[in-house]
């Protein structure tokens, strides 16, 4: 009941999030991964049957990328308070979803192959990698989509996707596995309580 109780709010939020969103065309691109991933996870916990607190993570996730993609992560207004905070010149809830990207999708990739029987060790590491080729193909998307879609001169289109930081691919990405560094320190720590033991 509560994962059920979790595909209707998520509904719910994409039915609202997709009403007049800022930019229709990065609203559509943003949605694809959204509409992409989203019946994978209904056929993964089928087989493999994510814990609650997995689930719960996956969704809110989700309908964190679902407020960037209708406001765009560049005008994200919801955010604009904590940049003006620190006094930033940007905003930075592009690279804060990075960040839970790592933090909040970590452990279901883990127990994606920990349920099939991989070592624990072993499940670590495919998880750790999967983060992080993920975070980086990412990347490559986000510059292939650019190239192709967007006419106007390349420091505008530049602009659209680092706001100005010139560093802005390398730090998604290092947020990204910083993010699931910790989420595996985590759940070394407590994980394992939740989990029957074995020998690796």
């Amino acid at each position: 009941m509560f994962k059920k109780t979790l595909v209707v709010i998520f509904f719910l939020f994409w039915v609202a999030l997709a009403i007049n969103p800022v930019d229709p065309g990065i609203w559509v691109l943003e949605n694809i991964l959204v509409v992409t991933v989203f019946p994978v996870v209904l056929w993964l916990d089928r087989h493999y049957s994510f814990n609650n607190w997995t689930y719960l993570s996956l969704t809110v996730f989700v309908i964190l990328h679902l407020f960037g993609a209708h406001m765009t992560y560049n005008n994200m207004a919801y955010f604009t308070w904590f940049s003006g905070w620190f006094d930033w010149e940007r905003n930075y809830y592009d690279q804060v979803i990075h960040f839970l990207f790592g933090l909040m999708v970590f452990v279901p990739f883990f127990e994606i192959f920990y349920h099939q029987g991989v070592s624990r060790k072993l499940s670590y590491l495919i998880a750790f990698l999967f983060i992080t080729g993920v975070g980086a193909w990412y990347e490559i998307l986000e510059w292939i989509t650019m190239a192709v879609f967007c006419k106007q001169p390349d420091e505008v289109c530049s602009e659209a996707i680092t706001q100005g930081d010139i560093w802005d691919v390398q730090k998604d990405m290092a947020y990204a596995i910083i993010g699931s560094i910790i989420a595996m320190l985590l759940h070394l720590l407590w994980g394992s309580k939740t989990q029957p033991s074995e020998v690796v």
